[in-house]
């Protein structure tokens, strides 16, 4: 019996099911850890380190999330300042935060804020696109 061949085609605002995913944070002991955990929930995840080297690794690839995790409110700045140079280089590239509740209204500007709990964020990341959030 043939195989029939679908086209899947981007919908803005949407990835697929299992995105790739750039995560940059403020604290090299809580990246790694989340890392490794998201990794060990069975996402495709490349650890930048600190925000900074966002920058160099998407010039080599686009993913389809850019993750940056806030551990304090001591780098909501710093993490907005990354989404807004992320941002300027790709408008459509969504962009969240993964926060804690009590910096979730401290002023991040990007598509979503999202808990800093690996094993919530595979499901939080499906339902914010399921609901057709950009």
């Amino acid at each position: 019996m043939p195989t029939m061949m679908t086209q899947s085609r981007e919908v803005p605002g949407q990835f697929k099911a299992d995105p790739s995913i750039l995560l940059a944070s403020d604290s090299k002991r809580h990246g790694n850890t989340m890392h490794r955990a998201l990794q060990e929930q069975g996402l495709t995840v490349e650890y930048a380190g600190e925000y900074a080297q966002l920058d160099s690794l998407l010039r080599q690839r686009r993913y389809d999330v850019v993750l940056l995790e806030v551990t304090s409110e001591h780098a909501v700045e710093p993490a907005v300042a990354a989404a807004l140079r992320v941002k300027k280089g790709d408008a459509q590239q969504f962009v969240g935060y993964l926060a804690d509740d009590s910096l979730g209204n401290c002023g991040l500007a990007g598509d979503a804020v999202f808990p800093r709990n690996a094993a919530k964020l595979p499901a939080a990341l499906r339902q914010h696109m399921a609901d057709g959030a950009s």
